[in-house]
C-alpha cells in the first residue's frame, strides 16, 4: 500500500492511497485550511506590545531630534561668545615690527631685514569706548583673557556678554555690592564654568595641586594699570557663605577672614603670608556636580607691571 497527498482542482486536499490496483481518495482538509493553519494566530497582548513598541521608538526619535536641537543651540550660543570676546581682546592687538639686521647690497646700499609679530597691548580707553561699565582685564596665559565689568546687580551679565549681547556665557563681572570695586580689600568676581573651558571654566582644574603648579599667576588690569596677582588659596564653598564676606568694618574682621580662608584650601600655595595690607581677588564659579556650590580661587596682589 502506498499514500501520497494531492490537492484537487476544487481547492480540496486528499489522502491518496495505493491499494493493489486501486485508487482511495480520502478528503482530509481544504487548501484554505491548509494555509489558515500555517498562519500565526496573533494575541491582544502581542498587538499591545508591538503598540507600546512603536510608541517608545516614536518617543525615542522625537527626544533624539529635540536633543540635537538643543546641542546645535548650545554650540552655536558658545561660538557666537568666543566669537564676541575675540573680537575685543583683538581690540588691543598692534603691529610689532622688529629690525632683524642691517646689511649691504651689491651696489653699496643698506637694507634692512625685519619682521612684523602682534604684540597685545592693553588700551583702557579702547574697552571703555566699547562698554563704559569696564573696569578692567583679567588674563592668564592664553587660557583666560576677558574684560571685566560692573554692572548695577547680579544677575544682567550672568545672560549678557560684555557687549550688551545676550548671550549665555554672560561677562566676568564684579559683585555690585563691593564698595571700591577692584581696588576693595576683597573684591569678588563672578564667571560662568562653560564646558568648552571659556570665561572661568578653568577654575575648576585648581582642584589639584599640579594645575596650581602650572598657572600660580594672573595678570590684572585695572584702569590703566597692570599688576601681577598671585593665587594663594583655592577651594570649594556653598553658594552662600562667608567667602563671599566684603566691605570689612575693621582689620581685625578682615584678618579673621583671610584666615578662615587659608583654612579652606586644598594645599598649600608659595603663598604663606596674607595679611590686611593685601588686595584680595576672589574668582568664583560653579563646580559642574553640585549647582549649591561654588569653586573659588583666591589671588593677592602683588607687583605692578609697567
Amino acid at each position: 500500500m502506498k499514500e501520497t497527498n494531492d490537492t484537487s482542482d476544487d481547492g480540496k486536499v486528499y489522502d491518496l492511497t495505493f491499494d493493489g490496483d486501486k485508487v482511495v481518495f480520502t478528503e482530509t482538509a481544504s487548501l484554505s485550511q491548509t494555509k489558515s493553519s500555517k498562519k500565526k494566530k496573533h494575541t491582544v497582548r502581542y498587538y499591545f506590545i508591538e503598540g507600546i513598541r512603536k510608541v517608545i521608538m516614536l518617543a525615542a526619535l522625537c527626544v533624539f531630534t529635540y536633543s540635537s536641537y538643543e546641542l546645535t543651540n548650545i554650540y552655536l550660543d558658545y561660538k557666537d561668545g568666543d566669537d564676541a570676546y575675540d573680537n575685543m581682546e583683538k581690540m588691543f592687538e598692534v603691529p610689532d615690527i622688529q629690525v632683524v639686521e642691517e646689511q649691504t647690497d651689491e651696489f653699496g646700499n643698506t637694507v634692512i631685514s625685519s619682521n612684523q609679530s602682534i604684540e597685545w597691548t592693553y588700551d583702557f580707553q579702547k574697552l571703555l569706548n566699547a562698554n563704559s561699565d569696564a573696569v578692567g582685564w583679567i588674563k592668564q596665559d592664553n587660557i583666560i583673557s576677558y574684560p571685566i565689568v560692573a554692572g548695577t546687580d547680579n544677575t544682567y551679565y550672568l545672560t549678557h556678554n560684555a557687549l550688551h549681547v545676550e548671550n549665555k556665557a554672560g561677562a566676568i563681572f564684579l559683585d555690585y555690592r563691593v564698595e571700591g570695586g577692584l581696588e576693595a580689600n576683597n573684591c569678588i568676581i563672578y564667571g560662568h564654568d562653560m564646558l568648552n573651558d571659556s570665561m572661568f571654566g578653568t577654575l575648576i582644574k585648581y582642584r589639584t595641586k599640579s594645575y596650581y603648579d602650572a598657572h600660580p599667576t594672573f595678570d590684572i588690569y585695572i584702569g590703566e594699570k597692570h599688576y601681577k596677582y598671585y593665587v594663594f588659596a583655592a577651594y570649594e564653598t556653598d553658594q552662600i557663605g562667608d567667602t563671599y564676606s566684603y566691605n570689612f568694618a575693621s582689620d581685625e574682621e578682615f584678618q579673621n577672614y583671610i584666615n578662615l580662608c587659608l583654612s579652606k584650601r586644598l594645599y598649600a600655595t608659595n603663598v604663606s603670608e596674607v595679611t590686611v595690607v593685601n588686595k584680595i581677588v576672589t574668582l568664583s564659579t560653579c563646580t559642574r556636580h553640585d549647582q549649591s556650590k561654588r569653586m573659588i580661587v583666591q589671588l593677592i596682589r602683588g607687583e605692578e607691571i609697567t
